[in-house]
Formats: C-alpha cells, sequence, structure tokens
C-alpha cells in the first residue's frame, strides 16, 4: 500500500517512514540520584530495640509487626504502636528518606549481624535498601496506608513536669501494688492525680494501697484531675525515664472525656495512649488515721519476714506480729512446715496502745518494705476490734519511712482467730456482764 491510499478507518503501516512512531512517543524520564539516609548504626538499633517494647509479639495484623520510618528537618523518625500504644524515637541522620514501614524483628536482624558505621538507608522499587559496607540487604515493605496513625498533643492540653529519674522511681514503688487480674478494670493501673494538696500516683489491687507524693515543676503545673495509666504505660514509662538525663512532660488532653488520651515526652521519644475507663476507688476513705507507732529497723525487719514466711504455705499464709514497747515478735506456723519465729527491738512512738496483735500476708509487707527507703519504718495501726458477732478482728496497718510519709502504704490484715481477751483488745477490751456484777 502507498501513502497515498489510505483508507479512513484501517490501520495503516507505513514501511517507508518507520521512525514516524518514535517520533510522537514520550521520553522516558532520565533516572535521577537515589535520595539516600545515612544514619549512625548502633543509635537506629537502640532506638528499632526501644520501638520492639510496644509493638506486640504476635501482631494480629502484619502491619503492627512494622516500624514507619519518616525524615523531616534532619532528623529520623521511628514510630511503632499495638494500635493502643504508640511511641516515637527520633535521632540525627544526613539526607532524606520517603515513607516507608518495615519489619522491625528484620530491620533488627540486619542492623545486629553488621558491624560497620555508619548505614545508609535508600526506598527503591517498594524495598528498602540498607548498605552497611560490606552487604547490602533489600526488605519488603508494608503498605505505609495501613499504618495507624500517630497521634500528636491537641493544642490547649494540660501539662506537668516531673524530674525523670524522680518519676520513673515513683513508678517503681506503685508498680507492685496494682491489680494484676480485678472485676474492676480501673484499678489495673495506677492513678496519676493532681489537686491543691499536690501531685500523687496510687495504685491498689484491693488487698494493700500505696500512695506516692511527686514533685513537678511548680512553673508549669497546668494538669488539674485524675487520669488513670494503664499498667503496661507504667511499665514501659519506667523503663524509659530512667535512662532521661532532662525532664520528662505529661500533656492530658484539653477538657478529658471518660477516658482522656495522654502523652509522655522524654529527650528523643514520645508515647501516646488513652487512660483506662472507670473509676478508680475513693483511696482517702480506706486509709487509716494514725494511731499507734511503732518504729523498726528495716533491713532486720525485711530480712527476719523472709525467714519467717519460710514457714507459711497456702492455706496458712499470714505471718504473726506482737508490737510490743520494747520489742516485736514475728511467728508463722503450719501444720506441714512447722514453726518459725523471731524477736526484734522496737520502740513505741505513742499515738494508742502500746501493744497490738495482729497478722499480715508476708509478700505484702515485703513488697511495702522494699519500696521504702531509710533505716527505719514505722508500723502505724490501730487497736483490734470486737466485731458484733464476737470475732476480733484487726485493723489495717500504714507504713513509712521515719520521718518521710510521701510515700506511704495500706496494708490488709488477715483474721488470726484471736480471743476476745485484754491482750488482744488492749484498750477496746470491755469486761463481760457477768464478770462485773459478780466483782460488785
Amino acid at each position: 500500500m502507498l501513502a497515498g491510499d489510505f483508507v479512513p478507518g484501517q490501520l495503516c503501516v507505513i514501511p517507508e517512514f518507520p521512525m514516524l512512531w518514535r517520533l510522537n512517543m514520550p521520553k522516558k524520564p532520565k533516572a535521577g540520584p537515589d535520595v539516600t539516609l545515612t544514619v549512625q548504626r548502633k543509635s537506629l538499633l537502640a532506638a528499632l530495640t526501644r520501638a520492639r517494647t510496644v509493638i506486640p509479639r504476635s501482631p494480629v495484623r502484619p502491619i503492627l509487626g512494622g516500624v514507619r520510618l519518616s525524615t523531616a528537618d534532619g532528623l529520623l523518625r521511628i514510630s511503632a504502636t499495638d494500635a493502643e500504644i504508640a511511641l516515637t524515637t527520633t535521632l540525627g541522620a544526613d539526607g532524606a528518606l520517603s515513607p516507608c514501614v518495615g519489619s522491625c524483628e528484620e530491620l533488627t536482624r540486619r542492623l545486629k549481624a553488621s558491624k560497620a558505621e555508619p548505614c545508609v538507608l535508600r526506598l527503591r522499587d517498594s524495598r528498602l535498601l540498607i548498605d552497611s559496607g560490606r552487604v547490602r540487604h533489600a526488605l519488603p515493605t508494608l503498605p505505609e496506608q495501613d499504618f495507624p496513625p500517630t497521634p500528636e498533643p491537641a493544642q490547649g492540653g494540660q501539662r506537668v513536669l516531673f524530674n525523670a529519674r524522680h518519676f520513673a522511681q515513683r513508678l517503681a514503688v506503685v508498680e507492685p501494688a496494682m491489680a494484676r487480674t480485678a472485676t474492676r478494670y480501673a484499678i489495673t493501673g495506677a492513678l496519676l492525680e493532681s489537686d491543691d494538696e499536690g501531685v500523687r500516683l496510687v495504685a491498689t489491687d484491693g488487698r494493700r494501697l500505696v500512695r506516692a507524693e511527686l514533685a513537678p515543676d511548680p512553673l508549669t503545673r497546668e494538669f488539674k484531675g485524675r487520669i488513670i495509666l494503664p499498667a503496661r504505660v507504667v511499665t514501659l514509662v519506667q523503663k524509659l525515664a530512667a535512662r532521661e538525663r532532662s525532664a520528662l512532660s505529661i500533656a492530658i488532653e484539653p477538657a478529658p472525656p471518660e477516658c482522656p488520651r495522654f502523652f509522655v515526652r522524654g529527650e528523643d521519644w514520645q508515647m501516646s495512649a488513652l487512660g483506662l475507663e472507670g473509676s478508680f476507688p475513693a483511696y482517702r476513705d480506706v486509709t487509716p488515721a494514725s494511731r499507734s507507732k511503732f518504729l523498726l529497723q528495716r533491713l532486720a525487719l525485711r530480712d527476719a519476714l523472709r525467714e519467717i514466711a519460710l514457714a507459711t504455705t497456702e492455706s496458712s499464709r499470714g505471718v504473726h506480729l506482737d508490737l510490743g514497747p520494747t520489742d516485736t515478735r514475728l511467728s508463722a506456723e503450719s501444720p506441714e512446715l512447722g514453726q518459725s519465729t523471731a524477736e526484734l527491738p522496737c520502740r513505741f512512738l505513742g499515738g494508742g496502745d502500746d501493744a497490738i496483735r495482729t497478722a499480715f500476708n508476708p509478700a505484702y509487707l515485703l513488697d511495702a518494705i522494699q519500696a521504702l527507703a531509710g533505716e527505719q519504718i514505722v508500723i502505724d495501726v490501730d487497736q483490734n476490734r470486737l466485731g458484733s458477732d464476737g470475732a476480733v478482728f484487726s485493723r489495717p496497718a500504714l507504713l513509712y519511712s521515719q520521718g518521710d510519709s510521701t510515700i506511704c502504704w495500706v496494708v490488709m490484715p488477715i483474721a488470726r482467730d484471736l480471743p476476745a481477751t485484754r491482750e488482744s483488745l488492749g484498750s477496746n477490751y470491755k469486761e463481760p456482764e457477768g464478770s462485773r456484777e459478780r466483782a460488785a
């Protein structure tokens, strides 16, 4: 067919001019230079190790097993989440990297195997390339749009600053008293409360309670209210804050709902989570008033309790304390394991009766003694009472360091089945009606 024989609607190939097709085709753009990011391997590995504390062991979705990498203002941001708690770490880097999500476990394995410093990251064809010198890795990425968004503090939120290590120490104090399994979901965490009297952490499992006063920066104490920190947040923030050298900032969403979102920020990391739902118990109502105070050596009491507890069993769990004006007797007995006793020097500080017979779970006493500081502690307890059924019941005890009540434990007693005598009731003992008539 010649050029003049063109028929409309019919495909026409002109062999005389084969280059005409190429003249009208769009030109393929030239490949530009790769955008790369250079970062210290050890710093990146430390950030990934921190991110793994949030990532669930068996994620319900593959995307939750990954970390999101992005760059801005000369910083590399590494974000991880389990869909409830989000943690972002920042570290210095040179260059840029398009946002992407990679497996935290695989990234960690590659960086641990390498010894080179620094390493270079680049994104190409949906693969994250890691160049550590001798070896180059290409890891598949996960859909970046599927990664849950990382919340940021809202404008107008309430904020409070703490010394990071002081806050971590207080979290370590209250953590043992948090309920592990409970019908009341709210007591599985720790209460952070701020009011006109100060700022404090409170935790309870229904059998013991601990209150730890905090020392916030007075110039940045905007938060007034209550929020219940989940148990996982308490554990994670305790570990992160213990390594901080600067202040720790806690921000709470403005006009908080029943379970507000809060943010904890360190020097190079930020965590966000929701507070627990529900109402924390009215702990002030169950905290006993100060009564009879007995002073004991803290470490001596701790060591004696550890040995006495060897004579307890699941069915016979209590350690008996006979508190006196000059000494305290500790004892435990069970049919299977026999009996153990000890006597410790003690000093009565006043406030009520100078002799009280009671009993406690040794594990709860040991948790309290371990959390307290100083050489001497005070056991502050009210005298036993006679119930309406004629049984003698003991009272909760306060434990705190001598001269320092910023950390205070309330430990519930164990029934000791004491007879209703003057020795077991002290000033609460009342002579039976018949005996008074006979005496008369």
